[in-house]
This record gives structure tokens, C-alpha cells and sequence, in this order.
């Protein structure tokens, strides 16, 4: 009889130093370092229950992103300026080139330290290659966002600082999506910030290994087209009156020909200039430019390779883009 317990005792403490090895590794495997920091780990919620949002005032935009924070998110530090955007603040009416960077998670740098968004990336790049401009690039970058938030933002935040070249972050999965029809935000609640450290990430990794999900590949259909046209149309018209350029800089890790020819028709058609970024990727180890398996939102490399395209362009077609 004290030999079966005794068993029994051995198995359960084996099974429990077993799974607590296990959930050692899955932690390391998703967050490397991070796994032994509590608040970069606890930092890896969801936006709703992240503690960074409070409601909108605004009947265009649901919520926004609190001011002044200093926290984490996804793993990275986390700041936002005055504004409730990822930057630091600036002045009205500074004498520089303006460019005003409009998107939703990729632009606000989800899971990437600040130094590495391409952002600043892109402010960073400009300046040392080209001594002539004095350059100011500004982030209003807010996940989630879509179009019709892009165009809130814009009248709303951007068009104050009368920027010379408003960027139009367009993520290619999602923003052509119509707010109302194809996904409501009606029901959206803010939920109190959640701990997730204590979260099972081995369960998640063995769900993850043991039943991959097969991602469904992005089309744009004739009504995302229609949509997406009259609200690069409504961009257009805004920044013709503001004496301000617009690029629609078409952002994606997975390269699809027939999407980008379409965006950049639409572009062209409203005299809207395009980069893609997503052709560098194409052929390439993607696991390379993501935060991590649980989240596949461009990594720092990644951003880099956004700020080097953007910059490189705007260096190239600078004349033409900020001529008065």
C-alpha cells in the first residue's frame, strides 16, 4: 500500500515539474528573454483588455488611446504622446517637412519597441540622407483603425500641423473591410485590463502545433473595390484643399499580385501616389518578420524593410511630392 502511494506521489510530482518544464519552454519559444519578465509577459493581452483605450468623444471613432501612457504592450514599451498617439509631441507650427503617417496596428507598431517602428525609422532615414529637408514624421497610427477612421484622424489631428505628404497606411488583410457591413463596432467594449501571465502557454502551443489553422487567402470582391475607391476619392478631395500630397502605402508580409494592381489603380485613379512593400517579402521565411507565432504583426526587421521602401520612394519622387 505505501508503495502505490508512493507511486502515485512520484507520478503527480513528476507530471506537475513536467508541465511546469513544459510551460517553461512555451514561454521561451513565443517570448525568448521576455518569458522571465512578469510585466513584458503580462503585457501580451489583447487590445480591448489592455488598459491603453478609453472611449472616443468622437461619433466617428469608437475609442482611442489613452494619453501620456507609459507602460507595455505586446512585449515592447509603450508610449503615447499628448494626443493619445505613439510619438512625441510636436509643435504646430514648426518649420520642417511634414509627413503625417495615418494606419491601424501595423503603423502603431504593435509589439515593436519604439526605436524600431518604421515611424521613426523612416524620420531617421530621411534626415541622413537627404541634408537638404529638415524632416518630421509623425505617427497616428491606431490599431484596429480602418479608412473611415484614417479620415477622423486626418481633419481631426493631422491636417493642424499642414503636413506636406500624408502617408496612408494600408494594411492589405483588412482595410478594405467596411465598418457597418462587414464588421461592427457597435457592440465594442472596453474590458478591464486582464493579467495574463498566469495564461497557459503550452496549452497554446500544443493547440497551435497539434491543429494548425489554415489561413484563408484575402479578396478583394467588386464592393470592397467600390468602397475602397470612394474613400481614397474622400482622402483625395481633403488633401487637395490642404495643398497636401497623398501616398497610399500598401503594407502586407504575404505578396499577392492582383491585390496590389488594384490598390494601386484605385491610387492612380484618384492621383493618390503607391508604394507596395509586400513584394520584398514574397518567397521569404515570414517567421522571420513577426513578433512571434501567437501574434503575426510585423516584427522590428520588418519594419525596417517599411521604413527603407517609404523613405526610398519619397527620397526619389521628393520634387514632385514637395513642390508648393
Amino acid at each position: 500500500m505505501k508503495q502505490l502511494k508512493f507511486k502515485i506521489i512520484s507520478i503527480g510530482i513528476g507530471l506537475l515539474l513536467s508541465t511546469f518544464l513544459g510551460e517553461m519552454i512555451a514561454r521561451v519559444y513565443f517570448f525568448g528573454g521576455a518569458a522571465f519578465s512578469y510585466s513584458r509577459t503580462n503585457s501580451f493581452g489583447i487590445l480591448d483588455n489592455s488598459g491603453l483605450l478609453k472611449y472616443s468623444d468622437s461619433d466617428d471613432l469608437k475609442y482611442e488611446l489613452l494619453p501620456n501612457l507609459d507602460t507595455k504592450y505586446k512585449l515592447a514599451d509603450f508610449k503615447t504622446n499628448a494626443e493619445g498617439f505613439r510619438d512625441r509631441n510636436h509643435e504646430l507650427n514648426s518649420n520642417t517637412t511634414k509627413i503625417a503617417i495615418l494606419g491601424d496596428s501595423f503603423t502603431m507598431g504593435t509589439g515593436v519597441y519604439e526605436e524600431d517602428m518604421y515611424v521613426p525609422q523612416t524620420e531617421k532615414w530621411l534626415n541622413q540622407l537627404d541634408k537638404e529637408f529638415n524632416y518630421e514624421v509623425f505617427n497616428f497610427g491606431v490599431s484596429g483603425y480602418g479608412l473611415t477612421h484614417y479620415k477622423t484622424i486626418l481633419e481631426r489631428n493631422a491636417l493642424k500641423y499642414n503636413p506636406d505628404l500624408v502617408v496612408i497606411g494600408f494594411c492589405a488583410s483588412n482595410d478594405h473591410f467596411r465598418i457597418g457591413t462587414d464588421f461592427f463596432m457597435d457592440d465594442f467594449t472596453i474590458k478591464p485590463k486582464k493579467n495574463v501571465f498566469w495564461d497557459s502557454y503550452l496549452k497554446k502551443l500544443l493547440f497551435m502545433k497539434l491543429k494548425p489553422q489554415e489561413q484563408k487567402p484575402v479578396s478583394y470582391e467588386a464592393k470592397h473595390v467600390t468602397y475602397i475607391d470612394e474613400q481614397f476619392k474622400i482622402l483625395q478631395d481633403i488633401l487637395t484643399k490642404n495643398n497636401s500630397k497623398g501616398l497610399i502605402f500598401y503594407m502586407d508580409l504575404v505578396y499577392d499580385p492582383a491585390r496590389v494592381a488594384q490598390i494601386r489603380l484605385l491610387a492612380e485613379k484618384n492621383k493618390l501616389h503607391f508604394v507596395d512593400v509586400s513584394e520584398f517579402f514574397q518567397d521569404k521565411n515570414l517567421f522571420k518578420y513577426i513578433v512571434n507565432e501567437l501574434d503575426p504583426h510585423p516584427n522590428g526587421k520588418a519594419n525596417q524593410i517599411f521604413a527603407e521602401k517609404l523613405s526610398s520612394y519619397t527620397l526619389a519622387h521628393r520634387n514632385e511630392i514637395f513642390k508648393k
